[in-house]
């Protein structure tokens, strides 16, 4: 983008942005204070729809409170079965007035004794019949308080229970009125709101199981839209039969309804429209009222076409203003752009030197510039005649110094190896005493008793216990010479292989946890020695391609430097070494001690060459540097330390199951 463009962007963005952003937040405030007051607005709205059904609520069980204490229901409970039959009559000519009194959505009354029979009933054929295992009763008679219960489904439609228990002058519930009111009366209730909205909103009215009882937009979903069900409630409400049994075909389960105002998709259109809940005081139901987010919306969405053509249109005036001030600052340093593309390319350059003001100054200081350049170009072209000349000098003073320095590497690395192997020597040696000396002193012995045994028989004076003593020591003195020479053999086999892998670096394949044990069998001598006690923990049939050399030569490196470091001014120390496999296609080896730790300011210069804290008591510096080049270099894998003073250190070596080919290393 050339400079007009660039000013064009930079001054408009720098006038624009700010405009943007007050515009954004202006916005978001117009959004968060209308949403407030939709938001109050609503519920408030669904506060009053909730109150008339609360109050529709109440007015049925205080009615029904009061037709309870009717003289004609408690003449008739406390009657025998003949008293009974003369008063029938006055009874039902009693619950058919508590039916008048709403007689379109009243479908009937009834008296219930306490265990739930049908003693009179103003809806004929239900005389008889036993309603114990209906909800509503239990919660009646449990509670011993008057209750609405519902909606319950039949065939006739959605139903609602109004009940009261009757006591006797005990305080005990002798029976129970009840009343079957239709549904549809609260559809009345939800449909109040929407005859009086025209923006679409509409009301729901669902019980605590989720079962829609009333629904302002469509009547038809009464009793058949469960809002946050799950198939255990549907099982359960349909035993209840509280909802009809075609339930299980409306699959719509939009978001669950909290008390509040929120998001929801009432009916099911796949819009979610705002919704304001209210729980109702008097029954156990929730009032829901949605209004379509077009209409929740639209105040908000006018304010923003508003701000929005505002917008361009100062838009538009910011842009042609940076337009103008971008060309009049752009045409000077053009030209002194094009002056400069010439010097670079080494032709003469024009330049507006006469100029007054700030181009002028920097038209003199390219000039300036550009002898200087010139000068300067004329040295290069000197220097870079005689460059490549000290340059091949130079590499090959360095690629002879790199070799150098290799040769002293490996005659390092082979002169380590060799000190190892000679203190695995001694302490096999050492190790070998016991088991060699302790075949001698059989031997020996046994060479006595069969000289003693030899005398006895020429002389004639051979005991049958002297027989049997000589059978008995003979066995033992054989298991003793068993014990002590498989123990020799065991440790001259583990010599032999570690030596051999020691001095050379023959790959091969190994098992990780047999080779590691042999390595510390040859150390075990100086190990106990300096009194260390040592723990494997090695995860079997962990098998390597690689090379046990370099291996054994790392862990006799680690063993060593804790003999050395690790316990130093201590008669005992806990050394931990465990193996195993850390993935598909590698291994983990770690070496733990309980010593005194490693200095942060040390940590990060174990592992160069020639650093020790023990320089003239024995110390080189290079055990630790050759294990890094070691695995790193033969073994092609990674090194790892942890420590800290006190708290002792832990080596940690990651390999690779099959070590890298010599070519690939190098």
């Amino acid at each position: 983008m050339k400079i007009r463009g660039q000013l064009l962007v930079t001054l408009a963005l720098v006038a624009l942005v700010p405009l943007y952003v007050a515009g954004w937040i202006a916005l978001r405030a117009n959004e968060y204070t209308r949403t407030e007051q939709e938001d109050r607005a609503l519920l408030v709205r669904a506060g009053e729809v909730a109150a008339a059904v609360d109050t529709f609520a109440a007015a049925t069980l205080d009615g029904l409170r009061a037709d309870s204490h009717l003289p004609a229901l408690r003449r008739y409970l406390a009657a025998d079965d003949e008293r009974r039959a003369l008063l029938i009559s006055e009874l039902v000519e009693t619950l058919r007035n508590t039916v008048i009194k709403d007689p379109i959505h009243v479908g009937s009354a009834a008296l219930l004794d306490r265990d739930g029979h049908v003693m009179v009933d103003t809806e004929l054929g239900r005389v008889g019949a036993s309603e114990a295992d209906n909800l509503w009763f239990r919660q009646t008679v449990d509670s011993g308080l008057p209750s609405l219960a519902g909606p319950f489904f039949d065939a006739d439609g959605a139903t609602l229970w109004a009940s009261v228990p009757i006591h006797d002058g005990g305080g005990r519930v002798v029976g129970v009125l009840r009343l079957r009111i239709s549904a549809a009366r609260l559809q009345e209730f939800v449909r109040r709101d929407q005859v009086r909205d025209t923006g679409g909103s509409f009301s729901v009215l669902f019980d605590s199981a989720g079962v829609a009882i009333a629904h302002g937009e469509d009547g038809r979903l009464q009793g058949r839209v469960v809002y946050g069900g799950d198939p255990g409630s549907l099982l359960r409400l349909k035993a209840e039969r509280r909802i009809d049994a075609d339930v299980a075909s409306v699959r719509r389960v939009p978001d669950s309804l909290l008390d509040g105002v929120n998001w929801a998709d009432l009916n099911g259109d796949g819009v979610k429209e705002r919704v304001a809940v209210v729980a109702l005081t008097t029954a156990p139901w929730r009032l829901a009222l949605a209004e379509p987010a077009s209409a929740y919306l639209a105040p908000y969405a006018r304010v923003t076409t508003a701000v929005s053509a505002l917008g361009l249109m100062v838009t538009l005036l910011i842009v042609g203003a940076a337009w103008l001030v971008s060309a009049r600052i752009a045409k000077p340093i053009m030209q002194l752009t094009d002056a400069a593309e010439r010097i670079g390319t080494g032709e003469q350059a024009i330049l507006p030197t006469g100029a007054t003001g700030e181009i002028g100054q920097l038209a003199r200081a390219f000039a300036h510039g550009d002898l200087r350049l010139r000068e300067s170009r004329a040295a290069l072209e000197a220097l870079n005649a005689t460059l490549e000349a000290r340059v091949q000098a130079r590499t090959a003073e360095l690629s002879q110094a790199l070799e150098r320095l290799q040769l002293a590497q490996d005659e390092l690395i082979r002169s380590e190896k060799f000190i190892a192997l000679g203190g695995l020597v001694a302490g096999i040696a050492h190790e070998l005493n016991t088991p060699i000396g302790n075949s001698v002193t059989v031997a020996s012995t046994l060479m006595a008793q069969s000289r003693q045994l030899q005398r006895d028989v020429e002389a004639g004076q051979l005991r049958r216990s002297a027989l049997i003593d000589y059978a008995g020591t003979v066995s033992d003195a054989a298991s003793l010479l068993t014990r002590n020479l498989e123990r020799a053999h065991d440790l001259v086999a583990s010599f032999k292989q570690v030596s051999v892998d020691r001095v050379s670096e023959k790959r091969r394949e190994f098992d990780l946890a047999t080779t590691v044990r042999e390595i510390v069998a040859t150390m075990a001598p100086m190990m106990r020695h300096q009194g260390v006690e040592i723990e494997l923990d090695l995860e079997e049939g962990v098998l390597l391609d690689s090379y046990p050399g370099p291996l054994g030569q790392i862990i006799t490196n680690f063993i060593n430097n804790a003999l050395i470091h690790a316990f130093e001014g201590r008669t005992d120390g806990h050394l931990r070494i465990t193996a195993a496999r850390s993935g598909a296609t590698s291994c983990t080896l770690s070496c733990r001690d309980d010593g005194v730790g490693i200095p942060q300011e040390q940590l990060k210069r174990i592992f160069d060459p020639f650093f020790t804290t023990k320089l003239g008591r024995g110390g080189s510096g290079l055990g630790l540097s050759i294990v890094y080049n070691l695995v790193s270099g033969v073994l092609g894998g990674r090194i790892d330390v942890d420590s800290a003073p006190g708290e002792g250190a832990c080596f940690v070596v990651t390999l690779p199951l099959v070590a890298p080919d010599a070519n690939d290393k190098a």
